[in-house]
């Protein structure tokens, strides 16, 4: 009877930390980036030597803080970078990856 118990504590706890994980993936803006700053940061041209991460690189996810991000001039909510050759859209204050570009 107590193993049982504690096998359900466990199972409790675990589903907890998983939906508090899922919960921080939530990316925290309700407007997604306009057709003007997608169309600005597509004409923007690659740099020379993009960044290469082995992390994934998903939307919702942070990108590292020792990444510079460049801002989208009229929109200073927005910021983007090259990452793994793919263009991304990120909220400049949180860092979150808002849109990949292909």
């Amino acid at each position: 009877m107590l193993k049982n118990l504690l096998f359900a504590v466990v199972i409790a706890v675990t589903a907890q930390d998983v939906v508090a994980q899922q919960a921080a993936n939530v990316v925290p803006t309700s407007r997604p980036p306009s057709k003007v700053v997608v169309e600005y940061v597509n004409a923007q041209p690659a740099p020379a030597n993009p960044v290469q991460l082995t992390e994934a690189v998903n939307v919702g996810n942070a990108v590292p803080d020792n990444l510079v991000l460049s801002p989208v001039p009229d929109s200073p909510e927005y910021s983007f970078l090259f990452v793994n050759q793919q263009r991304l859209i990120v909220d400049s204050r949180t860092r979150y990856i808002l849109r990949i570009l292909d």
